[in-house]
């Protein structure tokens, strides 16, 4: 599998954001009727980070994820093989390892809480989202957030036993973020960044 153009520019995206962080005049000029921001190149710093990016990583991750068959949010939550509990504890376990050698500055944690009966939603059901917190070194109260929902369906929305690989919605946006992640774990970005892999899309 080749990286999609949208899982580039989502990640280039991202990456710049964060690596630029608070937006100044220039990024400010398209609005309000004045003229639209110059284009800029990248730079070093930015170049120097998606060089770091590993397509074959982003690869392997939407593998994985596929791999655990059906990732519905009603599918099995305790099985360390299968459906949504088996990617929850994987995502968490990735992005621990990432939050390690970070040197104190990302945490990971899991997000929960309980939805209630709603359309897709029969008997009330846990959420949980994995959340990876990288704090910012100059401006920690300006937050960038990079998320993918982890859950998956097949087309009959209440079919949480079939296979639903979901490599392409959302696997392949999750992997983006946990390859964000890894690599913004090694940096002191200005801003705080948020990676999320969110469930109950």
């Amino acid at each position: 599998m080749r990286p999609t153009r949208r899982t580039v520019l989502t990640a280039t995206a991202a990456a710049g954001a964060a690596a630029l962080g608070p937006a100044g005049p220039a990024e400010a000029a398209g609005q309000g009727g004045r003229p639209p921001a110059t284009a800029q190149l990248p730079s070093r710093e930015l170049r120097s980070l998606l060089r770091e990016v590993d397509p074959a990583r982003v690869e392997a991750t939407v593998r994985r994820l596929v791999s655990f068959g059906t990732r519905h949010t009603l599918s099995v939550q305790d099985d360390p093989e299968r459906g949504i509990g088996a990617a929850r504890d994987w995502l968490l376990a990735e992005l621990r390892s990432y939050a390690a050698g970070s040197g104190g500055r990302m945490t990971a944690e899991l997000q929960s809480y309980v939805q209630e009966p709603a359309s897709r939603i029969p008997v009330p059901t846990k959420i949980t989202n994995v959340v990876a917190t990288l704090r910012g070194a100059v401006t920690p109260e300006r937050v960038y957030v990079v998320s993918g929902h982890y859950d998956s369906r097949v087309t009959d929305v209440m079919n949480a036993t079939s296979d639903a690989p979901g490599a392409d919605d959302d696997a392949s946006g999750v992997a983006v973020v946990l390859e964000l992640a890894r690599v913004m774990a090694k940096r002191r970005p200005a801003s705080t960044i948020v990676f999320a892999a969110v469930a109950g899309e």
